[in-house]
């Protein structure tokens, strides 16, 4: 057992915002919903994995090849999912989110359902709404996913 003396701090303390108009339905929804949508995921991949094993295995003690998959299922990239949750908010531009303590990696969750990583902005700090940088920041997301929806439409 660790015994830590004197003072600890949070440094651990994180914040988002996403550009909404970067995001589609089922993505906004996922991520206002995010302890749900994970252990959906977490639930389907088990299933996955247990009919692979039994199909490879079939009642084989469990090789050290199955345990290198199964240390990389879900549940062990999510960790912490449900235990240090993140606070989130939509407003009508965006969906912020923040934590005291970021042991879930929101950013793994991102990557997982394709959020672009271009309209994410990550900021230190525990707070109750969007920072004055990031509002800054998502003034310049709106100009460059309007730029880029133009240029898309300009190449049809």
């Amino acid at each position: 057992m660790k015994i830590r003396n004197g003072f600890v701090s949070n440094s651990s303390s994180s914040s988002f915002v996403i550009l909404k108009d970067s995001l589609s339905e089922i993505q906004r929804n996922m991520i206002l919903n995010y302890q749900k949508e994970i252990e959906f995921f977490i639930s389907k991949d088990e299933e996955d994995n247990w009919k692979d094993y039994q199909e490879s295995h079939s009642g084989k003690y469990i090789s050290d090849e199955y345990q290198i998959q199964q240390d990389i299922r879900l549940k062990y990239v999510f960790d912490y999912y449900d235990t240090d949750p993140w606070r989130i908010i939509e407003y009508e531009d965006c969906i912020f989110g923040e934590t005291s303590m970021d042991n879930f990696n929101m950013r793994d969750f991102f990557n997982y359902i394709k959020v672009d990583d271009n309209y994410i902005y990550w900021d230190d700090g525990y707070i109750d709404n969007p920072t004055s940088g990031q509002r800054s920041a998502l003034v310049k997301m709106k100009q460059e996913y309007r730029k880029e929806k133009l240029n898309k439409i300009n190449k049809i």
